[in-house]
């Protein structure tokens, strides 16, 4: 007789974005199943890059100081150097980003993974599946049915509310719904080798980009004690003469790296591609991460931008597992998540497109272009567009929209530290320097934030200020409003900016236009 199971979501994969979308589930007491097909997590490098958004991600489930353990911080800039070791482009990797964490971040998957699963097994109402694979799958109009087979060909029948395919480029949850992909013909093999010194050295430039026509190499941190290479295939090439041990260290020779100084950790053949899928939620089905959309490593954004699909996809479902509104709202996943993440595929192919010429002619025209100048501008990186955000029908320049929020230490109640360990942020947010929010709210706008699960703090940079206050220990908070020139922010659970105003008294405004929005979402029982 087939095993059941009875789950709220059902998540199909266990790499990052599946453990980031299970803990946030489960830290709001949703209960969840994941079912990973392989017996053994993976336990070799793959993503080593992450942001400071991503950074404060990851505060929200694992605690500061482990963090601060795995990653590597970049102490100077991203050289990127032609053939001659001619400087082309130099990016600054050295600066804290708005989040409260270096811009730029190196790590080892593993080490973060294990941090992520000790997060997401501590969850009481989370449990983990290894060795089980999704073999069935059937939507209905209340449930989803998923069927799921371990090792020993035991089915069970899981009926969750929603299922989320977390499941990589061949993802199965993918190939059982309705789906179009738009690719955008970018296609590149290259050779990652990720190797462990046996002593430590000091790397000069520490990031660095050869866009060599003979080999184009990138060669990065892999976090603390690690190295990595990415060496693009020639015209020519294949993928076998690339994928062999003796090649990687042939490679690897003239950086001084040899089987007498350093330990092989690992060597694969990536084909980097630029593709998504035009809709990722269809019915009771979702995707996240590379099961939805796959982007080259440029930018450094592949596993960032999972990530960010899980944060935004976990308050929506969390809204409406809790009956607040209808999953009409999940629509507005792939309408925020979708064309920031175009933006982000468009600047990784724009630094593709440098990368990438084997041709010394065409390289030679690059190279005079960037040592003359006469480029077009650097990408900025994207904010939300779309979605849930205020959005008057007359643009203003004091609504900072789409923004991420500002994060920074302070003190609160006696303890000191960044604003989400001390503070807390697992809901939405709205701050401002002048007085606590809700002075300028009336009743029925305070019991409406309170039901979405609201704080409403006031920042000060005085000691005495009320106990609802945070402390602006290193008057940072009163910077950002100031250079802003906002007297109020609403932050979303994912931490960017429902809207703002330079107007205390006029944050009732947004607050209304926040509720009118979330109750176009609403049925008609959470409307009572």
């Amino acid at each position: 007789m087939m095993k059941q199971e009875n789950v709220d979501v059902a998540i199909v994969g266990y790499g990052p974005v599946s453990k980031l979308l299970a803990t946030l589930l489960g830290q709001k007491d949703w209960k969840v199943g994941v079912y990973e097909k392989f017996s053994e997590p993976y336990p070799l490098p793959r993503a080593v890059h992450l942001d400071d958004e991503i950074a404060r991600i990851l505060q929200s489930i694992i605690p500061k100081n482990d963090l601060g353990r795995i990653f590597e911080p970049v102490p100077d800039l991203y050289e990127w150097r032609n053939a001659e070791r001619q400087l082309l482009l130099a990016i600054d990797f050295s600066q804290d980003g708005i989040s409260g964490w270096p811009g730029h971040i190196f790590f080892n998957q593993p080490e973060l993974e294990e941090l992520m699963d000790k997060a997401c097994r501590n969850q009481p109402s989370v449990s983990v599946h290894m060795g089980h694979e999704a073999v069935g799958l059937r939507e209905n109009e209340e449930s989803v049915e998923l069927i799921v087979k371990d090792a020993h060909g035991v089915e069970t029948n899981i009926m969750a509310k929603y299922v989320v395919g977390c499941d990589g480029a061949n993802s199965f949850v993918r190939k059982n719904m309705d789906h179009t992909i738009t690719d955008f013909g970018f296609d590149a093999d290259w050779l990652v080798v990720d190797i462990v010194p046996h002593e430590k050295r000091e790397w000069n430039p520490m990031n660095l980009q050869l866009c060599d026509p003979a080999r184009p190499t990138t060669v990065v941190s892999g976090g603390p004690g690690r190295r990595r290479w990415e060496i693009m295939a020639i015209p020519g090439e294949t993928k076998e003469d690339l994928n062999r041990v003796e090649v990687a260290w042939k490679f690897l020779e003239p950086w001084d790296i040899t089987p007498e100084n350093a330990v092989l950790e690992r060597h694969a053949v990536y084909t980097f591609k630029a593709q998504w899928v035009d809709e990722w939620r269809k019915g009771r089905l979702i995707l996240a991460g590379d099961a939805a959309h796959l982007t080259p490593p440029f930018m450094g954004q592949g596993l960032c931008s999972g990530l960010r699909d899980s944060k935004n996809l976990a308050w929506k479902l969390d809204l409406v597992l809790s009956g607040k509104v209808d999953d009409s709202i999940l629509d507005q996943y792939t309408k925020e998540r979708k064309p920031h993440n175009r933006d982000v595929v468009d600047a990784a192919l724009y630094l593709g497109k440098v990368i990438c010429v084997p041709d010394p002619v065409e390289a030679e025209k690059r190279d005079a272009a960037f040592l003359s100048g006469d480029i077009p501008p650097f990408p900025e990186f994207p904010i939300l567009t779309e979605g849930i955000l205020y959005q008057p029908e007359e643009s203003r320049s004091d609504n900072l929209a789409g923004e991420l929020s500002f994060q920074n230490q302070v003190k609160y109640q006696g303890k000191t530290g960044l604003f989400d360990d001390i503070v807390g942020h697992h809901g939405w947010t709205i701050m401002s320097p002048v007085a606590n929010p809700k002075k300028a709210l009336n009743l029925e706008q305070i019991e409406f934030l309170e039901k979405i699960g609201t704080e409403f703090i006031e920042v000060s940079d005085n000691e005495t200020a009320g106990s609802n206050a945070i402390i602006d220990i290193d008057g940072k908070y009163g910077q950002y409003f100031k250079e802003k020139g906002v007297e109020a922010v609403i932050v979303r659970p994912d931490y960017y900016l429902f809207g703002s105003t330079s107007s205390f008294e006029n944050l009732s405004e947004i607050v209304e236009n926040l509720d009118q929005l979330l109750k176009k979402f609403m049925s008609t029982e959470a409307a009572r």
